[in-house]
């Protein structure tokens, strides 16, 4: 079974207003060869009601034995080693 943990406190993505969206890193969504991480709003929101953080997550975690190519290129690539994955 694929376990993906990510920890945002050791990964800053912070809301880019000029681009409504993240735009720091984002190295592991570019390797992953399946497209299974995807980046989301944390609930803390700023005056205006956009988010202040973002974090990463894997869509279809139920399905991620099936899906996941066990690669491990997003840990590789994370410069802040903020992504696990265990098997």
């Amino acid at each position: 079974m694929v376990k993906f943990k990510y920890n945002h406190k050791k990964c800053d993505l912070p809301y880019d207003p000029t681009e409504l969206r993240p735009t720091k890193c984002l190295k592991c969504l570019e390797v992953c060869p399946k497209s299974l991480l995807m980046f989301r709003p944390l609930k803390k929101k700023d005056k205006d009601g956009a988010p202040i953080r973002f974090e990463i997550h894997m869509i279809f975690k139920s399905f991620a034995d099936k899906f996941c190519p066990d690669c491990m290129k997003c840990v590789e690539v994370c410069p802040s080693q903020a992504i696990e994955i265990s098997f």
